[in-house]
């Protein structure tokens, strides 16, 4: 594969060093591109709606190629938190109330989760050790009180990465759903919800996606859809999203019952080019990001510089420091090489545009400013 024609797809990438997919991607020129059509678009017709319908309905087309999933389970929304509350809002917490997580989700799924405590909802967190979950911990979580169990692919934390269709299989065999948050992971590492016998599966753009922020997809297993019934809804959650005094739902088919209000129209734009780039090097992707994940992590083992990412890992490498705040910004203005802080670690995240000599330089230069 000819990584200067991929690198030509993007700004600035001869002038940055960017290492953190995991916070944003470099800009797709043809994102820029997309966001100056939807302006064209509504400076010339006004308020395209027929135009805008098209548009979202692509996306969902492309969101479901690259889980492997139909057009119609797939929902247009602005955030996973947006996604996650959908979902929460279309549970009774009866028979069964119990939602099993973990502390190595990204925040948004405690925090949403929790606040449906007031509905009854009972939260059961299990916590990792030495920075990585035994599945055997959600074996013995997962009961037949179990309503949801939530397993994030990726952390974003320090990139360590579950076997999401093995506790899906635990969660099933206890009755309950499962819940994947696949936004440090998808466009990165592959993944086939109907392989992997995923409930609800939602992941955003901003990052490996090559998008932008405001926009989000949900996927919702075609063989549960219509036994749920959302509350967290909008218009375009009905059959009939125009019917003034209304006094009953009827939703709509599929996934779309979990919709909101008007899409993000400009981030629908920006995330269609985002997907189309990583349909169209698909097959490469997956293979390279782990090349040069592998590449970081033998160079910091090289280096004498420790990592708190475990060996069942992908995509980002957490290095532990004082101040990685500080450390983030200082990269940023003295050697133009963009990092992203989480928590007590700087993290590095190439994605299928970097190449190894900037993995290797940024490392050089972290080992010379914090670990001397």
């Amino acid at each position: 594969m000819n990584k200067e024609k991929i690198r030509e797809l993007f700004y600035n990438l001869d002038n940055v060093n960017h290492l953190a997919a995991c916070s944003k991607s470099p800009m797709l020129k043809t994102v820029k591109s997309s966001m100056e059509n939807y302006m064209k678009d509504v400076i010339e017709l006004g308020n395209p709606w027929n135009l805008w319908t098209e548009k979202v309905e692509k996306a969902r087309e492309l969101f479901a190629q690259l889980i492997h999933a139909d057009k119609k389970d797939i929902a247009a929304l602005y955030s996973v938190s947006s996604a996650l509350n959908s979902i929460m809002g279309s549970m009774e917490f009866s028979n069964r109330n119990e939602i099993v997580t973990s502390d190595m989700e990204f925040p948004t799924t405690n925090f949403a989760l929790y606040g449906y405590s007031k509905y009854g909802a009972e939260i059961k967190t299990i916590k990792s050790s030495g920075n990585t979950i035994d599945i055997d911990n959600y074996n013995g979580a997962i009961n037949k009180n179990t309503l949801m169990t939530t397993a994030i692919h990726v952390s974003s934390l320090n990139g360590f990465r579950q076997d999401v269709g093995k506790i899906a299989s635990i969660a099933h065999e206890n009755g309950s759903y499962i819940y994947v948050d696949d936004y440090q992971s998808l466009g990165g590492v592959n993944i086939d919800v109907k392989k992997s016998k995923i409930d609800f599966l939602a992941s955003g753009n901003l990052k490996w996606l090559l998008g932008v922020s405001g926009v989000a997809f949900l996927y919702v297993n075609p063989e549960i859809v219509e036994t749920l019934k959302p509350a967290n809804i909008g218009w375009f959650s009905q059959k009939n999203p125009f019917e003034f005094g209304a006094e009953s739902l009827n939703y709509a088919e599929g996934a779309r019952r979990f919709e909101n209000g008007t899409w993000a129209i400009p981030s629908i734009y920006a995330s269609i080019e985002g997907m189309k780039a990583i349909l169209d090097y698909y097959d490469y992707i997956e293979k390279e990001d782990r090349k040069l994940f592998q590449h970081a992590i033998d160079s910091l083992e090289r280096n004498g510089i420790p990592t708190i990412t475990p060996d069942e890992a992908a995509n980002i490498i957490a290095i532990p420091m004082k101040n990685p705040g500080d450390a983030e910004a200082m990269l940023k203005k003295k050697y133009k090489i963009i990092t992203s802080a989480r928590g007590d670690s700087l993290r590095i995240a190439p994605h299928f545009y970097n190449t190894e000599e900037e993995i290797s330089e940024a490392i050089e230069k972290i080992k010379f400013e914090f670990f001397k």
